[in-house]
């Protein structure tokens, strides 16, 4: 197994995009009023996207409905599987460690994948 195969997950990564000098002048001022940084908030956003958070969920299925970017049957289609996996987690009782295990086995026995 390669060394960079074990560093996986400790490396970081710059995320770029580009704003208005106005959006970006009123972002600083909301976060200022909820005493957040920049940092701190953009790395909860990602917290929540990534653990599948009930208020981002929906956040992000009223997003991409109105920017018509997925069908009302595809987001309720992701809803499902989302429900359905946390639903499969519980009836396992598996905690979080015990999912990554499972996923490391598969990559242990399955490189190729």
């Amino acid at each position: 197994m390669p060394d960079s195969d074990i560093d996986y997950g400790q490396d970081t990564k710059r995320i770029v995009f580009k704003v208005s000098d106005h959006d970006h002048a009123k972002l600083i001022v909301r976060l200022r009023h909820n005493a957040l940084t920049q940092s701190e908030f953009f790395k909860a956003i990602i917290e929540a996207v990534n653990t599948n958070n009930d208020t981002m969920l929906n956040f992000i299925n009223e997003y991409v409905s109105s920017k018509k970017k997925l069908n009302k049957q595809r987001i309720k289609k992701n809803t499902k599987l989302i429900k359905e996996g946390r639903q499969m987690t519980l009836d396992f009782s598996l905690s979080e460690d015990e999912v990554a295990d499972v996923f490391d086995l598969i990559a242990e026995e399955f490189p190729e994948l």
